[in-house]
């Protein structure tokens, strides 16, 4: 078996021009892997930390303390560490870092090499990433393609500031292959800036590449969406379903929600009726983070009330975290879960809660964060797991654009289109 020789970091940046990690594991019969993570900037109170430099280089954002960590704690600990031994690695760091957010070697060290590592593990196999990760945690018996939930238009932290929701989706129906999917939603999204530009609004795209355009309500959001569909030639929830992205931690403030669709702050029961409101008028595929992370109440009434016909996503609520997804799956508080490694900092420890959300029902939905790298990392993880649904933004933006054209290789490589 081979072993991990040796192990660099660097400081790279990421599509918001902020600096993140690259490392790089090498093996003692000349495999490698590199690996870069990502950043969030809504981020939950439950992730694991990144360490950041706090100094006057890239006004505090550098990540040099961490690259350091790598260098000096991290690589000698994991030197001679058989690289196929994916626990005893992760397992070593934790045990290094000793705290339960990693704040002391940092999420973003750790996740570097944990993915670094698995990728030298699959280079030295000679195996194709994604299949490599089925086999060595079990994952599906046949390869099947995540489908995609397209970014279209930004709010939020990732847009102009005028809408409240964070992000709001297209998604092709399940029953198309995934390029067919693709080219839905790339003919959509141009359909929609040819749209915005016909009313001489706002089309600059977001940190996600969606469209941040100058809208009064996310209502209105909704509504040019809904017709940008009907124009398109497709079929509004049967070829082409919308979903959202609410991040509504964001807008909620000494237990109320305030939105520009409401004339007052709203508490949970509030906004749980406007949701039910807005479902008569838009059938939404799926509702993420609708409620306050630490809202657990809320979204248990949320859950009950909306019933199956729409997902409901935590992402905050969940953070990625064992603890957190086992605590959803006792509350019955969501039906579907956002997977983000770098919220937990592991290899292990991500599919340690995939594997619990599939156990339970439970669908995944394998994700980007806003701060991107060109790593197309999560695409393999995506199909090598089995997800349910990919959400890497827009179709726009290199960043965003690697992921799902690696997701097309794959289909590909698979002989599925």
């Amino acid at each position: 078996m081979p072993k991990i020789s040796q192990i660099i970091a660097r400081e790279i940046l990421n599509s918001r021009g902020h600096p993140t990690i690259e490392s790089s594991v090498l093996c003692d019969n000349g495999a490698y892997g590199t690996a870069s993570v990502p950043s969030g900037s809504s981020t939950g109170q439950n992730e694991c930390l990144e360490i950041r430099d706090e100094d006057e280089r890239y006004l505090g954002m550098g990540v040099l303390k961490a690259v350091n960590n790598i260098v000096s704690m991290i690589a000698p600990k994991l030197k001679g560490i058989e690289v196929e031994d994916q626990t005893k690695i992760d397992e070593a760091m934790i045990n290094l870092d000793g705290y339960p957010d990693k704040s002391k070697l940092g999420a973003n060290a750790i996740l570097a090499v944990s993915i670094a590592c698995l990728k030298a593990a699959a280079n030295s196999t000679h195996q194709p990433l994604f299949v490599y990760i089925r086999d060595k945690f079990e994952g599906p018996k046949s390869f099947s393609l995540p489908s995609p939930i397209l970014n279209i238009i930004n709010g939020g932290k990732h847009g102009a500031g005028n809408l409240d929701f964070q992000e709001f989706h297209i998604i092709p129906s399940t029953r198309f292959s995934f390029t067919k999917s693709i080219q839905v939603g790339a003919e959509i999204y141009q359909l929609m800036k040819r749209e915005l530009m016909h009313r001489n609004a706002i089309h600059s795209v977001g940190d996600e590449g969606g469209f941040a355009p100058n809208l009064f309500t996310n209502s209105d959001a909704l509504e040019l969406m809904q017709l940008v569909i009907k124009n398109s030639g497709y079929k509004l929830n049967v070829d082409v379903f919308m979903g959202l992205d609410i991040a509504a931690s964001g807008f909620y403030k000494d237990g109320r929600y305030t939105i520009k669709d409401s004339p007052k702050a709203l508490d949970t029961p509030s906004m749980i009726n406007f949701y039910l409101t807005l479902l008569k008028e838009y059938p939404l595929f799926s509702l993420e983070d609708a409620l306050d992370e630490k809202d657990w109440n809320g979204w248990v009434k949320l859950r009950q009330s909306v019933g199956n016909n729409t997902m409901i996503v935590g992402d905050d609520l969940l953070t990625t975290s064992p603890k957190m997804m086992k605590k959803a799956i006792e509350t019955q508080a969501c039906n579907a879960a956002t997977i983000k490694p770098n919220q937990i900092g592991t290899i292990t420890e991500t599919v340690e809660v995939v594997k619990l959300a599939q156990k339970n029902n439970i669908n995944t939905v394998f994700s980007h964060r806003s701060g991107e790298t060109n790593d197309t990392f999560i695409a393999d993880l995506a199909v090598g797991l089995g997800a349910n649904f990919a959400k890497f933004g827009a179709l726009n933006r290199g960043e965003r654009v690697a992921k799902y054209n690696r997701l097309l290789e794959i289909e590909s490589y698979l002989g599925k289109v």
